[in-house]
């Protein structure tokens, strides 16, 4: 009986290049899980054109490589179980991903020719640059491999030589790729990516430990360049903070986030231990609702990252320091677990109250577990201070190491701030939806004022009707329950809005008090200035100088009269103002006497201050007159301050009109201007100057004696504006400015 043997028909590769790997995309997924599993450190996915403009894929890694015996022992045999034999990766100890042996079949999937670049040492156990290595070559041609062949007689050129001081990898270059790379398979591809990516590096028992894996993708037609997807992927979540240390030890904190602007903040406190120190932290929430880009991270992935790469690494001159980041060294999870509301730095406390609808109290309590958190801290050459414990897990405590801790949940706290801050916008939001369903559902336009009152009509007439279908004796008892509780709602309604009266009108006079304490400064400045004088002249007085020591003299009778002027101000922060109601205040009156109080700066820098654009006849109504000089002497010291800082051509506009019952009033200036970024941030309170321009030039260009009129400014007062102008039912925003000016605001009041 003669003996049978099976042989293998080409169709076969045919067949499992596009049963096992169905896409282009999963197939590409495959090949870097293979560099995964060869512990390459980083891989380069690069697609480019030939020189007959026809797309090519090369997969370059650092890895393992293979030597000969491997490439032909396993990748030339068809469904190899060397992976099965092991469970983790050679070098790092990494799990491996891929068990399948069908990492030539996605290059079968990929393309019509490859082209196989490896090097690897003898016993293919080590990474990196080697003394001795072989380099083994293979082309693939897999044309040649037709339904009929027999794989085993196909040949596939190939050479084989032996290198010096080689780094170890491999590199396949595909040709003939098929155009199936659609933007919904590319992100899908690139989320896929993203979960190895998110490998920042570990130590397992008995490997060496694994630095990371890094994966860079070169498409100019997908991606207009190269992309990094670990940063595509900490982008791609609620939030990105960055955070270094300034030259002035001081913490400068930035947030990318989900529905709000680009945030800054420079901290006041100083972390007088600490240099060449900065942090990327990607802020990720397991919501889909809060992914800012889910083309590169889907809530599985998350789900699946997180538990095991989540946390705040350190990193001391590029080598990561164990074990932060695999444990709560930043007592975040033990913050949670206490229900900690408030942050321990007074500074973030104080600019937790600046915010609109943030308790300083409670704004932590939004703050997410230590996994949620990922990212790392980088420790410079040239920071000093820290220095490694002997068994090297963690640095010996010291005052630098501390400040590291208080300066990362500064950073974290803010961002949490915000966060909070985001999240009850967020509601705000919502609320506005409902007043608009709610509007439809009674088909009238509601004032803000009367948001309450109509609900509860529109509930007091729901009541009755509903309880008209009630037995008779439960009517009655029925209805009067529900109306008490209407009633509740409504008079609890009215003290807030008489509270509200009396804070608007708090922040307005403590205002006026600010800008009385700076021209008394002023003025006490000058008749200093004028006594310095007349104690210089008395020592040589003669009839003839008498006249020189009249003009000295006749400036304190202006000083007086002007003392009492702004004195006239204040009455109106007089104890009895609680009882003051508002009425109907013309303009034009109000912006001349707001005028005299900065007559002095605006002759000395010559400013030109251009009302005659404001009719005699616009009048704001239902307003509180401290109210009114709150807003104008706000608005106007800003545009003071900005033309001044500016340069030359210092002029302010002041144009009012009336239109659709209401009064529009536009404020420009040739200043420094306003990026569209920041219209918003300049009225969040203690952000007075967001660019960082206004208070350097201002620095340059005042005369010393003058720095005390202006001031470094509290960043309260366009906040206070606004919440003046919006309890009127009115807004306040910046715009992009007409011909010729530099900034424009815009308010609408009625």
């Amino acid at each position: 009986m003669s003996t049978l043997h099976f042989t293998v028909d080409s169709a076969l590769l045919q067949e499992l290049g596009e049963k096992l790997v169905e896409t282009v995309h999963i197939a590409l997924v495959e090949l870097v899980k293979n560099s995964y599993d060869a512990d390459a450190t980083e891989v380069k996915i690069v697609f480019t054109k030939d020189q007959d403009n026809r797309t090519e894929i090369h997969i370059i890694d650092n890895g393992r490589g293979m030597n000969h015996d491997a490439v032909n022992n396993y990748w030339m045999r068809i469904a190899t179980t060397n992976k099965e034999k092991a469970n983790y990766s050679r070098v790092f100890g990494r799990p491996l991903t891929g068990a399948k042996g069908i990492g030539r079949f996605s290059c079968r999937r990929l393309g019509s020719y490859l082209e196989l670049i490896t090097t690897g040492t003898e016993k293919g156990n080590v990474v990196g640059c080697q003394p001795i290595a072989e380099k083994t070559t293979v082309r693939f041609p897999w044309k040649d491999f037709i339904p009929g062949t027999d794989v085993t007689e196909i040949e596939c050129d190939g050479s084989l030589e032996r290198v010096e001081n080689s780094i170890t990898g491999t590199t396949l270059i595909i040709k003939g790729v098929p155009d199936e790379w659609g933007l919904r398979g590319w992100n899908w591809l690139k989320r896929q990516l993203g979960v190895l990516s998110a490998n920042r590096g570990t130590k397992r028992s008995g490997f060496i430990e694994d630095p990371g894996f890094s994966i860079k993708i070169i498409a100019p037609d997908f991606e207009g360049g190269v992309r990094d997807v670990r940063e595509d992927f900490i982008n791609s979540g609620w939030a990105t903070l960055s955070a270094y240390i300034d030259k002035d030890r001081h913490a400068v904190c930035t947030l990318e986030a989900l529905n709000l602007n680009k945030k800054t903040m420079r901290s006041s406190v100083k972390f007088t231990a600490l240099k060449d120190i900065q942090l990327q932290i990607g802020i990720m929430v397991a919501d889909r609702n809060q992914m800012r880009d889910t083309s590169s991270v889907s809530l599985a992935s998350l789900n699946q990252i997180l538990p095991v790469w989540g946390g705040v690494q350190v990193k001391y001159r590029n080598f990561r320091v164990y074990p932060y980041g695999d444990d709560d060294w930043l007592n975040i999870d033990k913050d949670r677990g206490i229900r900690r509301g408030s942050p321990r730095n007074d500074e973030l406390t104080a600019f937790a109250g600046t915010l609109k609808g943030v308790d300083p109290g409670r704004s932590l309590l939004n703050l997410l577990s230590m996994r949620s958190y990922l990212g790392s801290v980088e420790i410079g050459e040239e920071a000093e201070g820290f220095e490694m414990k002997l068994n090297r897990e963690g640095f010996v405590e010291s005052t630098a190491v501390n400040q590291l801790k208080e300066f990362v949940r500064f950073a974290i706290d803010w961002a949490t701030i915000y966060r909070d801050f985001s999240i009850r916008q967020e509601s705000q939001i919502q609320a506005k939806l409902a007043v608009k369903h709610f509007e439809d559902l009674i088909s009238e336009k509601l004032e803000p004022v009367r948001y309450v009152e109509a609900a509860v009509d529109y509930i007091e007439r729901e009541v009755r009707n509903i309880t008209k279908i009630l037995p008779e004796f439960e009517q009655r008892e029925s209805e009067e329950s529900l109306l008490k509780a209407t009633e509740v709602i409504r008079r609890h309604n009215e003290t807030n809005r008489e509270e509200l009266l009396h804070l608007r009108l708090i922040a307005s006079t403590s205002t006026l008090l600010l800008i009385f304490s700076h021209e008394v400064k002023t003025l006490l400045g000058l008749l200093e200035s004028s006594k310095n004088s007349l104690t210089i002249l008395s020592s040589k007085l003669e009839v003839k100088e008498r006249n020189d020591v009249l003009k000295i003299t006749s400036n304190f009778n202006d000083l007086k009269e002007r003392l009492e002027e702004l004195l006239e101000l204040t009455s109106l922060v007089g104890t009895d103002q609680k009882h003051s109601k508002p009425g109907q205040i013309a303009l034009k009156n109000k912006i001349m006497k707001v005028e005299k109080v900065f007559s002095l700066i605006i002759k000395k820098y010559n400013i030109d201050i251009d009302y005659s654009k404001v009719p005699n006849n616009i009048m704001i109504k239902d307003i509180l007159e401290a109210e009114v000089y709150s807003i104008l002497l706000n608005v106007l010291s800003n545009a003071i301050k900005s033309v001044i800082a500016g340069g030359k051509n210092r002029k302010i506009q002041i144009e009012a009109l009336r239109e659709d019952s209401k009064n529009i009033i536009y404020v420009r200036d040739t200043g420094l201007g306003l990026d569209e970024n920041n219209f918003d941030d300049v009225f969040i309170p203690f952000i007075s100057d967001p660019e960082s321009h206004l208070y350097n030039n201002l620095e340059k260009r005042l005369n010393p004696e003058d720095k005390i009129i202006v001031g470094s400014g509290s960043g309260l007062g366009l906040g206070i504006v606004r919440e003046i102008i919006n309890a009127h039912n009115g807004s306040i925003f910046f715009q992009a400015p007409s011909d010729n000016w530099k900034a424009e605001l815009k308010i609408l009041i009625p």
